[in-house]
């Protein structure tokens, strides 16, 4: 149990906890968010192919009702006589009004060029202005040329709306001829391929149902090419076929294209049905290859567009991410205050060891002081007279006094739970603080004969910090400033300004430091202690303490020293 405690809380305490949950939620709320938003991709889908399965099923049953119809107009054409005008015209309006996708019906008879005269002719006996034509270069409609063969539109309804395909020549256009002949001669009705109606200025695409009238002969069981009437032949313009088709309202936001199957894989566009929409996604297709009607094998290929799977999407996934994220976010802060609370009471023992350290090292220091000032005195008491003696000893009275004064603050900080070391800044003049560094350290100053100036370059003195920290780090410095300067040495204070800053250079000519020793200056380490050249002890915690305290002010420290020649602490404040 215990070892369960101490890793839970290793694991509360570790700079990564909170790093580490943060991606684990982060990444589940991800991966929930991603799996609901593929299900749901995966429905938009499926009931994408399913309307546009439903369209291609009402679209083939359009086109094969329609080709049936053509076979109830077939029989007025297989009788031995040819049915007049008006009885096509009667048959083809009944067939129109149960079957409202054709453009236009027709008979188109067979007519070599010996014949051509009679037909037009007849014709015009009705139609004054009736003959074969054709179009020209220009797209005009002018006098068929002469050929050997014509296909004639001759009987067309409605007329008025199908006026210009009157009189003209399939057989003068490559597609429509090709598949005129292919059906006289299979004996089969053929589809054409995608032809520009003559008679539609405005999305002309569509095709021709060519269904083949043969004499009939009872002496021959197999149809001749020879003994072709002509074609009953069924007009469609796609665009008016696929909306007789969309009886299931199928989304506008579905782009469609019908597709003719050539030999091989190749493809053919005939028709895009709803082609407004540009927007639509590439990579989601659906492919539906509609039954051979007639010879003719199509394919539907349809795209939704940006705007029907935006249509389709909920905001689930975005919910259950944004959930994910909340949820994450309360399990973060609950660890972080429970971390906070740790790093707290963590930061608050240290403070506290500080703090003591901070105040034994006051204390230790003054002893040491006055140590060292009493073994000078024993070492040599005859030399000294009676003046001398009384400054050790005002010396040794201002130690006594000032390690009082700091066991009172120490019991004194206690009571008020102040140990958390908080600074409270105030504006002071920083030579206040040298007079009295100066003053505390005066007598050993004397002892050791030391030479200790202080040289202001500014007349602005004043800084903005906790006085009693600024005070405290600078007496550590020059406490180790005269602690490791020989006798006879020189330590010098100066104040310059930069800009808004000021900068305190505290400078000595004593042992100095190797770089090792510089590098760990500010480390805390127990077995690096170094004894002064009065035989000081050292603690160890002094300059730690200190660049804690100039951390809290804002203050910049740097160090340069060289062994045997002296240390410079350069202070930015």
């Amino acid at each position: 149990m215990k070892r369960k405690r101490y890793y839970l809380k290793s694991l509360i305490d570790s700079k990564y906890c909170i790093p580490v949950i943060w991606a684990i939620g982060l990444s589940l709320s991800i991966l929930l968010a991603r799996s609901y938003y593929i299900l749901e991709q995966k429905k938009i889908e499926i009931k994408f192919k399913n309307e546009v399965d439903q369209f291609a099923a009402s679209l083939h049953r359009e086109f094969e009702l329609n080709l049936e119809s053509l076979h109830t107009l077939a029989i007025l054409f297989k009788s031995n006589e040819i049915p007049s005008y008006h009885m096509f015209i009667t048959e083809s309006q009944s067939i129109r009004k149960r079957n409202s996708s054709f453009l236009a019906l027709e008979w188109v008879p067979w007519v070599k060029h010996e014949m051509r005269s009679f037909y037009e002719k007849k014709h015009q006996q009705e139609f004054s202005d009736f003959s074969f034509s054709e179009k020209d270069s220009f797209n005009q409609l002018v006098n068929a040329k002469i050929r050997k063969e014509y296909f004639p539109v001759y009987y067309v309804d409605p007329f008025t709306k199908n006026k210009n395909a009157f009189g003209y020549d399939l057989a003068s256009e490559k597609e429509r001829y090709n598949t005129l002949k292919s059906s006289q001669l299979l004996g089969k009705p053929l589809i054409s391929g995608n032809v520009k109606l003559v008679q539609e200025k405005t999305n002309p695409e569509g095709c021709l149902a060519f269904l083949p009238i043969f004499i009939e002969n009872e002496s021959q069981k197999n149809y001749d090419p020879k003994n072709l009437k002509g074609f009953v032949l069924g007009v469609f313009k796609f665009s008016k076929i696929f909306e007789a088709a969309n009886n299931t309202n199928i989304s506008k936001e579905i782009q469609m294209s019908l597709l003719n199957q050539k030999s091989g894989i190749s493809k053919d566009t005939l028709f895009t049905y709803q082609s407004k929409q540009v927007d639509t996604q590439i990579n989601f297709t659906h492919q539906f290859d509609l039954p051979i009607l007639w010879g003719k094998k199509w394919v539907l290929v349809a795209n939704p567009t940006i705007t029907y799977i935006k249509n389709e999407r909920t905001s689930y996934p975005l919910i259950i991410l944004i959930a994910g994220v909340v949820f994450t976010s309360l399990l973060v802060l609950l660890f972080y205050s429970f971390s906070k609370r740790n790093t707290q009471l963590t930061q608050l023992n240290i403070m506290k060891s500080k703090f003591l350290s901070l105040i034994s090292h006051d204390v230790r220091g003054g002893i040491g002081t006055m140590d060292v000032l009493l073994k000078l005195v024993l070492e040599d008491f005859e030399s000294y007279d009676k003046t001398q003696l009384k400054e050790i000893i005002k010396s040794i009275e201002q130690n006594t006094t000032s390690i009082h004064f700091t066991l009172e603050n120490l019991i004194s900080w206690s009571k008020n739970d102040l140990l958390a070391l908080k600074p409270e800044k105030s504006l002071f003049s920083i030579i206040e603080l040298f007079e009295n560094i100066t003053e505390y350290f005066q007598p050993i100053i004397n002892l050791k004969n030391l030479t200790f100036s202080t040289h202001y370059f500014t007349n602005d003195t004043y800084i903005h910090a906790d006085k009693n920290m600024i005070l405290a780090s600078l007496r550590n410095i020059i406490s180790n400033a005269i602690k490791y300067t020989q006798k006879e040495g020189e330590i010098q204070v100066r104040l310059r300004q930069s800009k808004t800053k000021h900068l305190i250079e505290i400078e000595d000519t004593g042992i100095g430091m190797n770089p090792d020793e510089l590098n760990r200056l500010f480390e805390y380490n127990k077995t690096h202690k170094k004894e002064g050249t009065g035989g000081e002890s050292s603690t160890g915690i002094g300059l730690l303490i200190t660049k804690d305290f100039l951390d809290m002010n804002d203050a910049k420290v740097h160090v340069e020293s060289t062994l045997g020649k002296g240390t410079t602490f350069k202070i930015t404040i």
